[in-house]
């Protein structure tokens, strides 16, 4: 998994170098060519005593100062660069080393029996302001094309991502579902056969005219084994489909929670200003599925502390810092050993991630631990 970026960049580098080295080629050898030809020209039809040098010799000389200007850019590693001012010395350098090349290579050449400082001056400075057009043109379209291969990438992640998500909603729909069918087979189903049974007999006894008191006992069974399935099981399905009084806010849901812990355990619950602004019920900022996965956070945390920290005090906190909503749940107890909580935290942790949030889990198999959920909000810019 880690060596796919590895590649990547590595075949970016390549790209970059191509594209530097064909643009530098064409650029800085048409005019090598050109300058050379025309420099013939007119020295030809103006001076005739320059009519001896040929063309090739300026030509040749030129070409030379060509494959000097790539062998310093390549030296450099130009294409590797992304610093704006070790780009810049690259160009100056290129056209430096080209200049002061052309500028030598022309006596033994035959371009020139001698220079005049004034000769030496011009061959000089038009051969450094060719180089550094050409490398700048150069440099200029390798960081176009990797400026547009960084926003092919930057669309073929944020496709990975979106079918990310989407997978991970549809498995977290599946999971729900399977949550809810196992608990109506495993608890409802099994709890009305017996409520089905009892009440049966009770009318074949009444039926039989061999109803007693113990029926009437059997029948308050009945009433309260029905009032244990609508509290226990079809709230707690309820539950894992929709916290309670999520419709009304964030902070009444978190509430709503905190009453289900055992009078034994003492709680806290500690809200930000910002917070109780943002989940206003006349005008609130917090979208549902904020609100949701808010309050997930918290129904974990409450959860691994009571099966396994076995806390006296348990405590809440919603803050908003830069736009994230950082929902923290704290307990006294002994901790919360990893693998107990690696499935349901992990699960948590990767809806989380999908809308760009975090999940942490510190003070692990220690005295206390602290659950930490950190989620980008709608109502409030990100920061970064």
């Amino acid at each position: 998994m880690t060596e796919r970026p590895v590649e990547r960049q590595d075949d970016g580098w390549r790209e970059d170098r191509r594209v530097l080295w064909v643009t530098a080629t064409v650029a800085a050898g048409s005019f090598a060519v050109a300058s050379a030809v025309q420099a013939t020209y007119i020295y030809a039809a103006i001076a005739p005593g320059w009519s001896a040098v040929d063309a090739w010799s300026r030509v040749l000389a030129n070409l030379v100062a060509v494959v000097a200007f790539l062998a310093t850019l390549a030296l450099w590693r130009q294409h590797r660069r992304s610093d704006p001012r070790d780009l810049a010395i690259g160009v100056v350098l290129a056209a430096l080393v080209a200049a002061v090349l052309r500028t030598v290579v022309q006596v033994p050449l035959g371009v020139y029996h001698d220079y005049a400082a004034q000769t030496s001056f011009v061959e000089a400075v038009s051969g450094f302001c060719v180089g550094l057009v050409s490398a700048s043109f150069a440099t200029w379209a390798m960081l176009s094309r990797r400026r547009v291969r960084a926003q092919a990438q930057a669309a073929e992640r944020l496709a990975v991502e979106r079918a990310l998500a989407i997978r991970a909603l549809e498995d977290e729909e599946i999971r729900v579902r399977r949550d809810v069918a196992e608990g109506l087979h495993a608890s409802v189903q099994q709890r009305l056969v017996v409520v089905v049974a009892q009440t049966a007999e009770v009318a074949r006894r009444l039926r039989a005219g061999t109803a007693d008191s113990s029926d009437a006992r059997l029948l308050e069974g009945v009433c309260a084994g029905l009032d244990e399935v609508r509290e226990q099981d079809v709230r707690g399905m309820s539950r894992l489909l929709y916290p309670d009084q999520l419709e009304v806010g964030l902070v009444p849901a978190v509430r709503a929670l905190l009453r289900r812990v055992p009078s034994s355990v003492a709680t806290q619950l500690d809200v930000d200003p910002v917070v109780r602004e943002m989940d206003d019920p006349v005008s609130p900022t917090l979208a549902p599925t904020e609100r949701l996965l808010a309050a997930r956070v918290v129904e974990e945390g409450i959860g691994n502390a009571l099966r396994h920290g076995h806390p006296t005090s348990l405590s809440v906190t919603l803050r908003v810092a830069d736009g994230v909503l950082a929902v923290g749940v704290d307990d006294d107890g002994c901790g919360v050993p990893r693998d107990a909580v690696r499935s349901g935290t992990s699960r948590l942790a990767e809806r989380l991630a999908v809308v760009g949030g975090t999940l942490e889990l510190v003070g692990v198999d220690g005295k206390g631990t602290r659950l930490v959920g950190r989620l980008p909000v709608a109502g409030r810019v990100l920061e970064v």
